[in-house]
């Protein structure tokens, strides 16, 4: 006799295929759960800060370029629980900026979610209002581009 033609054996009148698959499913679920409890939740950067918040620039002698040098800057990074996030490495582009050697900006966050930048140049052609875009890596972490830093013609 087969699976198909035993419709009548089962547990108080339940059909033996049926009860199969409720066992079945019931398994693949546990297993499933499981699964899903042992994932843990994505790391994230939450926040990051950067001290001064905006630079202010200038066209000393006339001729339509803006500047400001020797900027001493500190970035702060935190992640998605606001704990400092150490190993984060922290570009700032735009604005022209660059280190006293005419390097792109470029650092690691310390113990203390921070970077310290010394010896910055920051020039623009023009009196309009540019921004410096704070870019922030790690690895499972990601990446957030959403912090920007104002430069404002003075």
């Amino acid at each position: 006799m087969s699976l198909k033609e035993d419709l009548g054996g089962g547990i108080e009148g339940l059909p033996l295929q049926l009860l199969i698959m409720v066992v079945v499913a019931g398994l693949g679920l546990t297993v499933i759960m499981g699964w899903m409890n042992s994932i843990s939740a994505p790391h994230s950067i939450g926040e990051v800060f950067a001290s001064p918040s905006e630079i202010v620039v200038y066209d000393e002698d006339g001729d339509g370029l803006y500047t400001h040098e020797n900027i001493i800057m500190t970035v702060t990074v935190t992640d998605q629980d606001g704990k400092r996030l150490e190993g984060a490495t922290v570009i700032l582009e735009g604005a022209n900026i660059r280190t006293s050697t005419g390097d792109a900006v470029r650092g690691v966050t310390d113990s203390q979610g921070q970077v310290l930048f010394s010896g910055l140049k920051v020039e623009q052609f023009g009196s309009r209002l540019t921004t410096i875009a704070v870019t922030v890596a790690k690895g499972d972490y990601g990446i957030d581009s959403s912090y920007e830093i104002p430069v404002i013609p003075g």
